[in-house]
């Protein structure tokens, strides 16, 4: 029989609190594996975030939703219809709501760092702009007065008490569903945030907040919002915040497995259409090593996000526009054309692999701002001022890197699609090919590289990968090299790591430091960039841990004065809302 999601703090909190209950045990080995160290980790949180709430709130009736860290294996592509590769991780934020007999949100944080009593109400942010709100969420979200109020509650790099960020994430997921049910958002709620997400490391605590808030407020009023719908709202709703990303992030958490690792395709912009599932093979372990450098959404920081999203938008237009031009004579029928929506349908599926680099060497390695606006009047003024919040060339980027954007897209697109096959095959060599790309990944963000003396210099690499002279040897060796041949594999364009430039120093040191290790087969890193989380895949063995762990104390933790921060991948089933049910089970609504 179940019982109502809605349970006083104090019964939550017994029992979340051991001996466990043998029913509450099949619920912690569904959701974590047979791992009581990790149910230990977890019950603690739960009960840090009920404590916080009964201090702030009272013990009446709660719900409890969580959403777990997720792993990116293939970033910065979901917006590009790609397959996008991931996994959820053993760290978690968990949102706790309880009514209120008024329309008002009020919004509290268990961590000590982030302001509380933080409050908002849905009728109060419609009139921010009613008429706005009326034609459609984006049109709502890109008014000056929405825009200033998210402005308000947003952090600054690195402040250290008072914060008032999170607010937002709560606020977009909120608002976003409001929107979608129009008067089903009646009254307001008491919630409380907790979480060990490592904040700005790459991990999307941001995109959790989002999804708990989220599937919390659908169960609260029954509105009734399936998972695959939920991933496109929750996508629109962290636009909320300022960024133009995809739904990866979300989808990663509403639809992951634990114990397996998701491959989804995606609709630009924020739909999805195939979504595979495979095994993280035995014998193999990835790690997830803390840089200690935060990439917080912070206004440069988005502007950076941003800068690369715009980017891709117009060297997907002037791929196309070259490829409309050239098709007849390459005989590449008109079919071809009118199914290339997005960067990611260039692929070797669709198109001859000599005419995609011949496609690549028309677009310009960087071009101007004004350029941009000449060629494309009617779309610039918007996209600039959605993306940058203006459209002054002089307060703009000076040029787009079109080249290196659509060089980027495309590689990531040809490894996504591959990634979860070399899972599944689990060879050595499948393995081994599976690191190379991940490393390759990260050389599309890299900005530095560790020379000879230990030294990390300026990275210039990606400007001979695309020059014309390379890409045009690529075009010939594609036309040229027996396929299937090490010349052919070594053309393809999963290899191809083009330039988006999202890494730091701190991350290219990390990975230019274990890549050589014995045992370590690849290393990129994860999430937005400018900060935050590297994942390392390695062998799975003692001698390769040990050696890892050394090497990165010693040669990385020392130098920047920071205490190692290296955590096996722990993976847990997806995110939900916590239902009691006869055996303890829980459902995610």
């Amino acid at each position: 029989m179940m019982m109502p999601l809605f349970m006083p703090v104090d019964e939550w909190l017994q029992a979340f609190t051991p001996p466990f209950d043998n029913g509450i045990k099949q619920t912690l080995l569904r959701l974590y594996g047979n791992k009581p160290s990790i149910w230990a980790e977890r019950c603690r949180l739960f009960r840090e975030a009920l404590g916080a709430y009964r201090e702030r709130y009272g013990s009446g009736p709660v719900l409890l939703s969580r959403s777990p860290a997720r792993l990116s294996l293939n970033p910065h592509s979901d917006h590009q219809g790609s397959y996008v590769l991931y996994g959820c991780h053993a760290r978690e934020i968990v949102v706790v709501v309880g009514w209120r007999d008024d329309d008002q949100f009020v919004v509290g944080n268990a961590a000590p760092e982030f302001a509380s009593g933080l409050t908002f109400g849905v009728p109060q942010e419609v009139a921010l702009d009613a008429a706005a709100w009326e034609r459609g969420w984006v049109e709502y979200i890109d008014t000056p007065a929405v825009k200033a109020a998210v402005a308000e509650l947003k952090d600054r790099k690195n402040r250290a008490a008072g914060r008032t960020g999170t607010v937002n994430y709560v606020k977009g997921a909120v608002l976003r569903l409001a929107h979608a049910r129009p008067g089903e958002i009646d009254h307001g709620l008491n919630l409380l945030v907790a979480g060990d997400i490592h904040y700005g490391a790459g991990q999307s605590s941001s995109s959790a907040i989002v999804v708990a808030t989220a599937l919390a407020v659908n169960a609260v009023y029954h509105l009734g919002f399936e998972r695959k719908a939920l991933v496109r709202l929750l996508g629109e709703a962290e636009w909320y915040v300022g960024t133009r990303g995809g739904s990866g992030d979300q989808a990663a958490m509403l639809l992951g497995q634990r114990g397996k690792l998701t491959n989804i395709q995606f609709v630009p912009p924020l739909g999805f259409r195939d979504l595979r599932t495979t095994e993280f093979p035995d014998g193999y372990q990835m790690y997830i090593v803390n840089s200690g450098t935060r990439a917080e959404k912070s206004s440069a920081q988005k502007r950076m996000f941003n800068s690369g999203v715009f980017a891709y938008k117009f060297a997907y237009s002037e791929m196309h526009r070259a490829l409309v031009r050239n098709h007849s004579r390459w005989g590449i029928p008109n079919e071809v054309i009118e199914g290339t929506h997005w960067l990611a349908d260039f692929n070797t599926e669709r198109l001859p692999l000599p005419r995609i680099y011949d496609l690549l060497q028309t677009l310009e390695a960087d071009c101007p701002m004004e350029e941009i606006e000449r060629r494309y009047p009617e779309q610039f003024g918007q996209l600039t001022q959605s993306f940058f919040d203006t459209s002054d060339l002089d307060l703009l980027p000076k040029s787009v890197p079109l080249r290196g954007a659509a060089m980027y897209g495309i590689g990531r697109a040809d490894r996504g699609m591959m990634q979860d096959m070399l899972l599944a095959t689990a060879s050595p060599e499948a393995m081994v090919e599976f690191g190379e790309l991940t490393t390759i990944t990260h050389d599309g963000d890299r900005r530095f590289q560790r020379d000879g003396n230990g030294t990390m210099a300026p990275y210039r690499g990606h400007l001979d990968r695309l020059s014309d002279d390379y890409l045009g040897k690529m075009a010939h060796q594609a036309s040229e090299a027996p396929r299937g041949s090490t010349a052919w594999e070594a053309i393809q364009l999963r290899r191809q790591p083009g330039f988006y430039g999202a890494s730091v120093q701190q991350l290219d040191a990390i990975v230019d430091l274990v890549t050589p290790l014995d045992g370590v087969l690849g290393a990129g890193l994860m999430g937005a960039g400018g900060g935050g989380v590297v994942l390392v895949v390695t062998r799975d063995s003692e001698e390769v841990e040990s050696n890892l762990r050394q090497t990165l104390s010693r040669d990385y933790y020392e130098a920047e004065g920071l205490a190692p921060d290296i955590e096996r991948w722990t993976p847990v089933e997806g995110a939900g809302v916590f239902s009691i049910l006869g055996d303890w089970q829980t459902s995610a609504s």
